[in-house]
């Protein structure tokens, strides 16, 4: 009663608070309002192609007498721009058209002034050798005419909206895509279908994930400081790879267009329920909380990773195996603190441009998930393991980006990129319950993940055939490990005086573990282009292309008992460890620390690809676009590995398939696009789901194993959509969609004494549903962007398999997905600008896990969120941003049906209202 009492008044606190906030911002906004029609006027026009009376979109429009003061035409050919009262020349440029310059525009307070311009194409002959001007991709108007100009549909964000919006991560801005949702912060769902589904490039190249449980990489590794734009393709191409039908999310990173800079920001944040309070972590050679997550004492010694069982337990008495105890320290939780550098530099070498770039950043965060809840329920509707738990977790990511760009002969180019991430995870928790026998227990459990990333690509694009054959060509390499070291658990057992002694029931309760995960990839695709007869507008081409991508993993794991039935100390703190869990007593002997590293505990496995594509786009009529493709793939996968009885097997997986697409686009009018696809793609097992080996995070807790008879799963696709681009940037979109996916694959669970979770082929499914998007600019410094989804996806299963239910909904798929972000941006002066930006989503309920053996489902219930982003640029390029995220601070819980259908709740949290300074400044 007091929890809850306690909530409500919380919630009427935000309340109270949250319309007092509202009151004084729409006073600001209409003051604001004010203060700039009171300055300014309006100049707006058309840009118009003179022979042709065609508008033309892109026209870059200058005011002589104001230097950097401008804007672009829109997808209409429109253009307008607040400017002092004054008399002013306008300065239209355009590639290829002679640049016009307009003498005499005057400009008055309340009266538009309307310019329409008329580009004449320029008679000038171009040299054989050039600079080819390159888009500035980061601008959402620049996105929204490439959105237009697509063959298939896309949706993307650029570096500039994802700034505004106070997004810090490509994570981030993924959630504002039509139809994506996230669970946790690393596995996406698409549509309803979950991360297998979808797959993940950088820079157009696959990305591995150094996360073994995703197939995609985690999106919170790249933040947005090295981003240049997002695009997500939910429809398929025969140019790439045939394993999704979710979507094709791609992260371009930032690049250098020939601009000289330098940038400089810095941020420092918090939630609202961990700054300033205590902090758990736990031993770390000194370090309870390395600050730049780089930590060299958890690594286990090579020597002991190669001794047997009994080698070790002889090495033991006279050295000290592990660097750490398993004490915990405490310390304060400080606000969060964020970095990013970058450089930009451009040399002209013989009419040609050497470009480089180098981006630095770093972050750190902290989550306190408070009072907090899970447990397990059997088949019979019983509570098994249940826990009160208090989680304590500090992460930080660091991030290196460089590139370097040279441009050869008319349009070539040559380009090498760098990445490298370092992410790391530091968790502590702390659990009070009873596990499945009725014992009460208190568990004490550290969890240490350190991911990188390091990717190298080389990439080129020539011209062999002047304006007739292209060719286009990419190899990379990418190596990820994924380490768990030292992952360390102590568990006690309260007695009825309430004292505690140590759990003896086994070893395993004692314990430590240490997981190695090694990946590499190599890439390489080569396409070449032949352009057929057509317009500029309009080209026709035909395409053939071949690529090649090779991965291998290495995993290792070993467990370290410890026997404890020699020692009974008096316990006072369980954070306090050292004066009996130490290497003394490990030497005489009072504790014996077993090493248990048998064959299971590792597998290697490798995948090959080899494919071939051929596709065309060609113009029928004018006003009707055709894509037709087909891809082959040779696939190969093995996984090898050892059973529980020591006995070395291979898991092996191999087709030749071939993926046919169709896209078709027509231009009901010149703004307006009518899209079909139509498309066969696969979904194929990752390593983990292949490898039968079984992985527990804690006593009580779920393992996870893989099944070697897993096979791949089939997607027939089918898409409909309408949009229509209308004035400044507005745009407006309804679709539907209807996929058939044949012998899926599942992750399901099962409770045979202790929770296992694993994968499945099951019959069918069926997904369809409606999609909308509204980008609407409604006065002139408001704007609303708007997209819903419905999703409606069913499974069936075998009569007489082991699933709780024969049919029902698609793992991770919520029925309804809704974001809405309003942003209003006034200006004050040229360089003086405000932003104001509300962004709410809302996910429906969906399965989080499924239930076999008569389990029951686990639903994860309806989120609500809310965020809310300021900014104001007090001169060109000096900017400072205030943020609040997770304002509602909504429970996450998470429920399933025992007897008579009831819902028992079977885990919950809450993040905490996560609020944030930065400030920012470009050279």
């Amino acid at each position: 009663m007091k929890r809850i009492e306690k909530t409500m008044c919380s919630h009427l606190g935000y309340s109270i608070n949250f319309k007092k906030t509202l009151l004084l911002l729409f006073i600001f906004l209409f003051a604001s309002q004010n203060v700039l029609w009171a300055q300014n006027g309006i100049l707006q026009g058309k840009t118009i192609d003179a022979r042709t009376q065609e508008t033309l979109i892109g026209v870059t429009v200058m005011i002589k007498e104001i230097p950097n003061k401008g804007t672009t035409s829109d997808l209409d050919g429109n253009y307008n721009m607040s400017l002092p009262v004054g008399v002013y020349t306008v300065v239209a440029s355009y590639i290829s058209y002679a640049t016009i310059e307009v003498t005499k525009v005057e400009i008055k307070e309340g009266v538009p002034a309307i310019l329409d311009i008329d580009m004449k194409e320029s008679a000038q002959e171009l040299q054989e050798v050039m600079v080819v001007a390159r888009k500035d991709m980061e601008a959402e108007k620049t996105l929204m005419v490439e959105r237009q100009q697509a063959t298939v549909a896309v949706e993307n964000l650029g570096a500039k909206e994802m700034s505004v919006k106070g997004l810090s991560t490509v994570a981030d801005g993924i959630k504002k895509v039509t139809g994506i949702s996230m669970e946790g912060n690393s596995k996406v769902y698409v549509r309803g279908l979950g991360d297998r589904y979808s797959m993940t490039s950088l820079n157009g190249f696959p990305i591995a994930s150094p996360n073994p449980d995703n197939k995609l990489i985690p999106l919170t590794l790249f933040p947005t400081s090295i981003v240049k734009n997002i695009s997500v393709s939910k429809v398929y191409q025969a140019s790439v790879s045939g394993d999704y039908s979710g979507a094709h999310i791609n992260v371009d990173t930032k690049e250098n267009i020939g601009k000289d800079y330098f940038t400089f920001s810095i941020s420092a944040g918090g939630k609202t329920n961990t700054l300033f309070t205590d902090f758990y972590s736990s031993d770390k050679t000194g370090a309870s909380i390395p600050f730049l997550g780089i930590s060299n004492g958890l690594s286990l010694d090579r020597n002991i990773k190669n001794m047997t069982a009994d080698e070790f337990e002889n090495w033991q008495r006279t050295n000290n195996p592990f660097q750490t105890g398993f004490s915990i320290d405490k310390g304060k939780i400080y606000p969060s603190l964020g970095l990013d550098l970058g450089i930009g530099k451009t040399w002209n070498i013989r009419n040609q441009k050497l470009s480089l770039l180098l981006a630095v950043g770093f972050k750190n965060d902290y989550t306190w998930y408070k009072d907090a809840y899970i447990s397990t329920v059997n088949a019979q509707g019983i509570i098994r393991d249940q826990y009160d738990y208090n989680k304590y977790t500090y992460e930080t990511t660091t991030t290196l980006l460089g590139q370097i760009g040279y441009t050869l002969r008319r349009t070539d180019r040559l380009s090498y990129n760098i990445m490298l991430i370092n992410n790391t995870e530091d968790s502590y928790t702390r659990r009070e319950g009873t596990d499945a026998e009725g014992i009460d227990l208190v568990g004490s459990n550290s969890v240490y993940h350190a991911y990188f990333l390091f990717n190298n690509q080389l990439t080129g694009k020539h011209e062999l055939l002047r304006d007739k054959l292209f060719t286009d060509w990419q190899t990379s390499y990418g190596h990820t490990t994924s380490q768990e070291p030292d992952r360390r658990q102590v568990m006690f057992t309260r007695n009825e005086n309430g004292s505690l002694s140590l759990f003896k029931l086994n070893q395993q309760e004692t314990m430590r573990y240490f997981g190695e995960l090694s990946e590499d990839e190599w890439n390489a695709d080569l396409k070449l282009k032949y352009m057929l007869p057509g317009s500029e507008k309009r080209p026709n081409f035909v395409r053939v292309g071949a690529a090649i991508r090779n991965k291998s993993r290495d995993f290792y794991s070993t467990n370290f008992y410890y026997n404890l039935k020699n020692i009974s100390p008096q316990i006072k703190d369980i954070y306090d460890t050292d004066s009996y869990l130490n290497y003394e007593n490990i030497s005489n002997a009072m504790i014996t620390v077993s090493k248990n590293s048998l064959p299971r505990n590792k597998y290697y496995a490798g995948s090959d690809v080899y494919a071939a594509f051929v596709d065309m786009e060609y113009y029928p009529v004018s006003k009707l676009l055709v894509s037709l493709g087909l891809r082959y793939e040779h696939f190969n996968q093995w996984v090898r590995y050892w059973t529980d009885a020591a006995e070395e097997k291979r898991a092996e997986l191999t087709t030749n398939d071939l993926f046919p697409a169709l896209n078709l686009k027509y231009n009901i009018r010149p703004n307006s696009n009518f899209r079909v696809g139509a498309s066969r793609t696969v979904t194929r097992p990752s390593f983990l789901e292949m490898a039968p080996f079984e992985y527990k995070e804690s006593y009580g807790g779920a393992a996870i194993r893989g099944y070697e008879e897993i096979k791949n799963g089939y997607n027939y696709n089918f898409d409909l959509r309408y949009e229509l681009f209308h004035g400044f940037g507005d745009m407006y979109s309804l679709g539907v969609y209807y996929k058939h996916l044949e012998t899926p694959i599942e992750r399901v669970q099962q409770y045979s004494g202790s929770l296992i979770q694993s994968f499945r082929n099951v019959d069918k499914g069926t997904v369809f549903g409606a999609e909308m998007e509204v980008r609407k600019q409604l006065t002139k410094n408001l704007k609303v962007d708007f997209n819903a989804s419905y999703i409606y996806t069913q499974i069936s299963l075998p009569e007489k398999g082991l699933y709780t239910d024969k049919t029902r909904q698609l793992q991770g798929a919520s029925p309804y997905l809704l974001n809405l972000d309003l942003n209003y941006s006034p200006k004050f002066s040229e360089d003086r600008t405000l932003s104001l930006s509300g962004i709410y989503n809302l996910q429906g309920s969906r399965i989080s896990s499924v239930g076999i053996n008569g389990v029951s489902n686990v639903m994860e219930e309806t989120v609500h969120s809310l965020d809310f982003v300021a900014s104001y640029h007090f001169s060109d390029g000096m900017k400072l941003q205030l943020q609040a995220k997770n304002l509602l601070n909504p429970e996450h819980k998470f429920t399933q049906k025992i007897k008579d259908g009831k819902k028992e709740t079977i885990e919950y949290y809450r993040k905490g209202i996560d609020v944030g300074i930065s400030f920012s400044i470009d050279f």
